[in-house]
């Protein structure tokens, strides 16, 4: 810049002005000089300029950096809450499962298939009666049911869960809805169920289809029973495969009900009140 004026300067001084001709080219010199000041004046202003947006430029990345920064601080707390939040819920479970005995039959066989009905309204009632579908025996119970699972998976075949544990409180609802002591037990004494130590279930093959077994489930009649004769082959070496792997797992089956199992330490366990929703995760 300084280069362009010193130059500006000396054509300015050294140029003729004796003659009219040298006043014209005065004049043009000026009007160059004219120019050439407006041309540094508009490359001082640019400059100013770019240093600004080059300035605005640094800025914006320094603030993207903290912002990248804020956004990394703020995953590492989310990732200590969730990791703070499942402990709290494991050690919930835990607390429970001192309290009561129950598990989730899923944190002891995961391979065990889950069909709760009464969480649904695919039963006899019609309605949904558990408000969540948290299947929950005995530990002791669980493992059997986990080691009946086992033998089963060899012969290439899964237990299908359709009942597990159930509140005092509900027992009463299906008390009230089928009072008969061949399939509802009495809740003024307690069902098995209620106790966690007890399992309606039934068999899947690898492709989840389940196995011919004489009835559907809760099907209240003589057709359930398991010296009813009238059952097809097929059936009827089910339900007998079925009854040996869980007696032999340590299980008593039922006479009048052939999905059902009461755990054979079932007297050791008490009658529960406690709710399915207390062991759902937050």
């Amino acid at each position: 810049m300084e280069k362009v004026k010193r130059v500006a300067r000396e054509n300015l001084f050294n140029s003729p002005s004796s003659n009219g001709g040298g006043q014209l080219t005065g004049r043009l010199k000026l009007k160059n000089l004219a120019a050439i000041g407006l041309l540094a004046a508009l490359m001082a202003i640019t400059a100013g300029f770019i240093n600004e947006l080059s300035s605005a430029f640094q800025q914006l990345e320094k603030a993207e950096e903290q912002n990248n920064a804020l956004i990394k601080d703020i995953q590492r707390l989310n990732e200590q809450n969730a990791e703070l939040k499942l402990q709290l819920q494991k050690q919930k479970l835990l607390t429970l499962e001192a309290k009561t005995g129950l598990v989730k039959i899923e944190d002891v066989d995961d391979t065990i298939v889950m069909d709760l009905r009464y969480a649904t309204g695919n039963n006899f009632t019609g309605r949904k009666l558990y408000p969540v579908a948290i299947s929950l025996l005995q530990r002791g119970t669980a493992n059997k049911l986990k080691a009946a699972n086992e033998r089963f998976k060899k012969d290439g075949y899964r237990i299908k869960v359709w009942d597990a544990y159930r509140p005092l409180d509900i027992q009463k609802k299906f008390w009230e809805l089928k009072p008969d002591r061949l399939y509802v037990a009495n809740p003024a004494y307690g069902s098995k169920h209620n106790r966690g130590s007890a399992v309606d279930i039934t068999l899947v093959d690898k492709l989840g289809n389940e196995l011919e077994m004489p009835t559907e489930f809760d099907h209240f009649s003589e057709k359930a029973w398991r010296n009813y004769t009238g059952n097809t082959p097929e059936a009827q070496r089910s339900m007998e495969y079925l009854g040996q792997i869980m007696a032999e797992s340590g299980f008593i089956p039922n006479s009048t009900e052939w999905w059902h199992f009461d755990d054979s330490a079932w007297n050791s366990y008490p009658v529960l009140n406690i709710q399915l929703e207390d062991f759902a995760l937050d």
